[in-house]
């Protein structure tokens, strides 16, 4: 915790000296704001990124996308102040609009290095957030192709990140599964095999070049129930929670839905569990 406290406490004193030492050399009042525009438009970029971290405040609905709008409403407020210290009037315009472009270029710098660190850099795994949950039937529609069913009851959905990678898993129980059975075999080709989470059959579900699916797996059923991962800035623990019949040997019907490079779909159902596992898998 004093950690995460240490991190905002360190941005201000940085912009705190940067700006003590722009002030006494007597910079005029539109050089002060165009520091401000730049400067503090990144500073707060940073501390509603690192906001929209925390579990808690997550949680809230439309609070992150909230804090995300402080960004552009205090960008073009620094320029109208700009504008108004170059006079307020047609000539003004013009040094305001190339500080536009001036502040838009350095921030673009800046956010580049940020976002090749966030892409490739980051780790992070998620599970039955609020999120998640609400997003599960239309991304089960639109990954599947197959109708949510109406008796369907979402037992698990979670989404992990590894690097530039990613990959968004639901487990259903649908009570009438012989009946969704028959509707998915009438489009895909299902296989009948042995699941023992991660191995089917006679291989195992995964990446490898020996592996099937072309999936990058969520972390359960290996008997862990945590894993650390450095979303952002700082590592984290994250709960892991199996979910209910899946792990052990089960009978089950495979389907590879869709693969190439950059995707791999797998379908996997578990009659007797009446369960329905889809991972969907994007690779950079």
């Amino acid at each position: 915790m004093i950690t995460y406290l240490l991190f905002p406490v360190g941005l201000f004193l940085l912009v705190y000296s940067i700006v003590l030492a722009f002030f006494f050399k007597k910079r005029r009042l539109a050089s002060l704001i165009w520091l401000w525009g730049v400067l503090g438009t990144f500073i707060l970029f940073l501390l509603v990124d690192y906001l929209t971290t925390f579990t808690l405040l997550s949680k809230i609905p439309y609070f992150s996308d909230a804090l995300w709008w402080l960004i552009p409403i205090y960008y073009f407020f620094t320029l109208y102040q700009s504008y108004r210290a170059y006079g307020s009037d047609l000539g003004a315009s013009i040094p305001t609009f190339f500080q536009f472009i001036g502040q838009m270029a350095v921030l673009l710098i800046f956010l580049s290095f940020w976002g090749v660190y966030s892409i490739f850099m980051t780790t992070d795994y998620q599970e039955n957030t609020f999120d998640l949950k609400q997003e599960a039937p239309s991304f089960f529609t639109e990954e599947s192709k197959l109708e949510y069913p109406n008796d369907a009851e979402l037992i698990h959905t979670s989404y992990r990140k590894w690097g530039a990678n990613g990959s968004t898993n639901i487990i259903i129980r649908v009570d009438d599964i012989d009946s969704f059975i028959q509707k998915a075999v009438t489009q895909y080709k299902f296989y009948e095999m042995v699941l023992d989470f991660p191995d089917i059959g006679d291989s195992s579900l995964g990446e490898g070049s020996d592996d099937v699916g072309n999936v990058l797996l969520p972390p359960f059923c290996m008997g862990v129930k945590t894993v650390d991962v450095i979303p952002r800035y700082f590592k984290k623990t994250r709960k892991v929670t199996e979910p209910e019949n899946f792990c052990g040997v089960r009978d089950a019907y495979y389907s590879q839905i869709d693969r190439h490079v950059e995707l791999g779909i797998i379908m996997v159902i578990l009659p007797q569990e009446k369960l329905v596992w889809l991972n969907r898998t994007g690779w950079f």
